[in-house]
């Protein structure tokens, strides 16, 4: 975790959207980001588990927050293109890792996974980030 400027960390702590989900980030490396929610009720489907739009959330957070590791200092992100496959269904615990499969000046491609607390698999997804230069 060393590798990423503690202002990358700052960054992460002033995201409502985020907090609002619960989501806590576990580690950082460059170019891998790992982060984790608790499944709450209210982000639950009628059958008790985790809603899709809350696994998608999860991973489209950890996905943009592995894009933002490759910045010193931190730069926005935001999403261009995201593709998901949901796989089962989970309650409790998910924990997210993204990666970074291809970075240029300002596109980043990258991938993702949840997994819930068993480590099994979740959910898949693809994205497309664009960093956007401060202003």
């Amino acid at each position: 975790m060393s590798d990423v400027p503690k202002e990358t960390y700052e960054f992460t702590k002033n995201i409502p959207f985020s907090q609002h989900l619960g989501i806590k980030v576990d580690s950082l490396e460059k170019g891998v980001a790992r982060l984790s929610m608790v499944v709450k009720p209210e982000f639950m489907t009628s059958w008790g588990t985790a809603h899709g739009g809350s696994i998608l959330s999860l991973l489209d957070i950890t996905m943009s927050m592995t894009a933002r590791t490759l910045f010193d200092p931190p730069r926005s992100v935001m999403t261009i293109d995201l593709s998901t496959q949901f796989i089962s269904t989970a309650t409790g615990l998910l924990r997210a890792e993204g990666r970074v499969m291809k970075a240029g000046q300002s596109t980043i491609f990258c991938e993702g996974e949840a997994r819930d607390e068993k480590g099994e698999l979740v959910a898949k997804a693809i994205g497309t980030f664009r960093a956007i230069s401060p202003k």
